[in-house]
């Protein structure tokens, strides 16, 4: 059997209300099908299958589940299902109980089957059309792909001022509250550089050149992903119990602006990405956050997170660690500066760089590390491009 449970979001959260099951208990599924929708502190999300199985379901809608809880168990599907008879349909072997009289008829869907039928549509977008009565199937999608976002529901339900401000309201005291508790709870040690900047500029350049359209937060996302592999210490999380996750992989999160506030959805593998593969996620991660279509699967697993302030006046700021996360890289803008080198004076463009740490997971000598892989991944980005 293998568990589907609540992952944490933010520091602050600490359990998650069943909003609606978007499967049938005793239903076979398949690995990353949505089979539940969880209403937590921070936004309303879908919790997907890990693994192909049959659904058991362990916590009943409307029921409060705590973090790392369990909401259902999946049972592997060759040993609770028959050979599927020529409709399609997988059937429940004699020996299984029965679900009710309302599910047994149905039979077992297989996983060849639509994950999901009707239109398709954001979980914020479906609860505010249950709230005020409205037939998704009428209703044309802005979202990304054509999907239902909770936009759309308000343009043809009630006015924006009554529908869209409650979701604004909970998601900005989410991100206050995940804010108060990091800060209350995580003692911060902050480690800052300014770092030349020459080889990012130069690299944004030849690439543009080349017509592609790279961004200064796409490069930085490179060179981040590479200097976190080389210090591991700050690219985890601390678990409940205390203890430091430390991943192998860089799934680095990133600070969005939205209307309704900040989230931070998660740009998967990023060291292993190319500049291409990172501009093209990168934009569509700030596409969805922006569209509030945002799925479970991008907000959770961050590593560490990136907060970039340069398209602003903003030279340097520290941030507050992102719990569970144990740090968060803080940039500001490229800028040319009159530096000394050598006896020499000349000018270069350079940014400030700032790393907050959780000094219970580690220390101020590996964000003195991070800062220094970085500088040496900034350098080196325009290697290779000309």
């Amino acid at each position: 059997m293998t568990a589907v449970t609540l992952a944490q979001l933010s520091i602050s959260m600490e359990d998650g209300r069943v909003s609606r099951w978007l499967v049938a208990d005793g239903e076979l599924v398949s690995t990353g099908q949505p089979v539940v929708e969880i209403e937590t502190d921070k936004a309303t999300i879908e919790i997907e299958a890990p693994v192909d199985g049959v659904v058991r379901i362990v916590a009943a809608e409307g029921d409060i589940v705590v973090v790392d809880g369990i909401l259902a168990e999946l049972e592997p599907a060759t040993a609770t299902t028959a050979t599927a008879p020529a409709d399609g349909r997988a059937v429940l072997p004699d020996s299984a109980p029965l679900l009710g009289e309302s599910v047994a008829p149905q039979g077992l869907s297989t996983a060849t089957s639509p994950r999901r039928s009707g239109p398709i549509a954001s979980p914020a977008a479906r609860r505010l059309a249950r709230e005020q009565a409205v037939d998704l199937r009428g209703v044309s999608g802005s979202g990304p792909g054509g999907r239902i976002v909770a936009r759309d529901i308000a343009a043809v339900g009630a006015a924006p001022t009554t529908s869209v401000a409650p979701d604004a309201q909970r998601l900005r005291e989410a991100v206050v509250g995940n804010i108060t508790a990091s800060w209350q709870q995580i003692p911060h040690v902050h480690i800052g550089g300014e770092l030349a900047a020459g080889g990012l500029v130069q690299a944004r350049e030849i690439l543009a050149s080349s017509g592609l359209d790279v961004t200064v937060t796409d490069l930085l996302i490179v060179a981040i992903a590479q200097a976190l592999v080389e210090v591991p210490d700050l690219n985890g999380r601390r678990l409940t119990d205390g203890s430091v996750e430390r991943s192998t992989a860089v799934h680095l999160a990133l600070a969005v602006a939205t209307e309704n506030g900040v989230v931070a959805p998660v740009l998967r593998n990023a060291d292993s990405l190319a500049v291409s593969e990172v501009t093209r996620e990168r934009r569509r991660l700030v596409d969805v956050a922006r569209s509030g279509v945002v799925e479970g699967r991008d907000l959770v697993g961050g590593t560490c997170t990136l907060s970039n302030l340069g398209a602003y006046p903003v030279d340097f700021f520290a941030p507050v660690v992102s719990g569970p996360q144990i740090a968060m890289i803080a940039t500001g803008r490229v800028a040319e500066k009159v530096v000394a080198e050598n006896g020499w004076l000349g000018v270069r463009p350079s940014m400030w760089v700032n790393v907050a740490i959780d000094h219970r997971a580690s220390d101020g000598e590996a964000g003195g590390r991070l800062l220094a892989a970085l500088e040496r991944h900034l350098t080196s980005l325009a290697e290779g491009l000309s």
